[in-house]
């Protein structure tokens, strides 16, 4: 099966569409059943969740009709950026990359950009942005979702505003930050999250590409007629991972006082109304009890969450095998973290 970029990253790309974005569902009615209630009522197969209690990682829990285990591996979609995020923090930490440098500092020589996100190898559809787009682009806006570059393309890319001046969530432009990353690490992202993040933080059942050792435990979308198996690291939605490794990486964020400075710096607007912003890496919402980072993830077949609050370390992840599985993350965040969350009414997450 032949899956365009449309279709593999629709839920992102409903975000920018007015007319989708007015039949979005509002998740808070969902807030006063349980987790297991909501599975069961929405025929979820196969969800998993890791909740963190003052930064620390609880066990597993599992939920959905189709009995997966703790350790079940699932496609992260675009839980896969926040993953990627830490990674050129660290390096941004450590003097290596330069957030309000221009892109064209680390490509002098261009991007070539492929044209479809599932054939990325010499030959395949491609184009170049040449030096002088990239030199509008900084690179902190790749992280902020502010370079102008859309969601996916399967045509030459181009930013369709000045950088820098509003938010608009592209998938294309945590492809751009892979380019960056590769150049400075002189190392292929995969293998350099692996050896430098992954490790680290004992996330031992994460890659951003397919692994041998996932048969048999990976789930597969439930209900889709094909599955996409990652054989290339997209930055923007390659992730394999479990909720327990995951969560490692969310208690990673909240215990390290000058990454969470990091991510929380300079956020731009996303839904002024919903008090949404977004910063380095993370969405924010922000909270009587002080800022919580955000992030969803949709693949077809897969509908993820991340919530985790910056001030109290409490927080959750939530995976899941299913088109509807979205609806889980609101009854689970007033389990973790009583009170309203406006991002549940966001048409990002419809």
């Amino acid at each position: 099966m032949a899956l365009t970029r449309r279709q593999l990253l629709w839920g992102s790309a409903a975000a920018a569409s007015p007319l989708l974005a007015s039949c979005a569902a509002d998740l808070t009615r969902y807030q006063g059943q349980s987790v297991a209630e909501v599975a069961a009522g929405l025929g979820v197969c196969a969800a998993a969740y890791a909740t963190l209690r003052a930064g620390q990682v609880q066990p597993t829990m599992v939920a959905g009709h189709c009995n997966a285990a703790p350790d079940a591996v699932f496609q992260a979609a675009s839980l896969t950026k926040p993953a990627v995020a830490y990674g050129a923090l660290r390096l941004a930490l450590a003097g290596q990359l330069d957030l309000q440098a221009p892109v064209s500092h680390y490509l002098p020589q261009g991007y070539v950009h492929y044209q479809h996100v599932l054939r990325r190898a010499p030959g395949d559809a491609s184009d170049t942005v040449p030096a002088s787009t990239l030199a509008r682009i900084p690179v902190a806006s790749l992280l902020q979702h502010t370079s102008g570059l859309p969601n996916w393309t399967g045509g030459t890319l181009a930013p369709g505003f000045e950088p820098g001046t509003r938010w608009r969530y592209s998938g294309e432009g945590y492809v751009l930050l892979q380019a960056v990353m590769e150049v400075i690490t002189a190392t292929p992202i995969a293998a350099w999250m692996d050896v430098q993040v992954f490790a680290p933080l004992g996330m031992r059942d994460s890659s951003l590409v397919w692994r041998s050792a996932y048969e048999g435990r990976a789930v597969h979308a439930h209900g889709a007629s094909a599955g996409i198996r990652w054989s290339a690291p997209v930055a923007a939605a390659s992730l394999y991972t479990t909720a327990g490794d995951f969560a490692r990486l969310l208690s990673a964020f909240v215990a390290d006082e000058r990454l969470l400075a990091l991510v929380l710096s300079a956020p731009v607007v996303v839904d002024k109304p919903l008090g949404l912003e977004w910063g380095h890496g993370w969405g924010i919402e922000r909270a009587p009890a002080g800022p919580m980072l955000w992030q969803w993830g949709n693949n077809p077949g897969f509908r993820n969450f991340a919530l985790v609050s910056a001030t109290s370390g409490d927080g959750f992840v939530l995976l899941t095998n299913s088109d509807r599985g979205m609806a889980l993350a609101a009854p689970l965040a007033q389990q973790v973290l009583p009170g309203e969350h406006p991002v549940f009414r966001s048409p990002l997450l419809g």
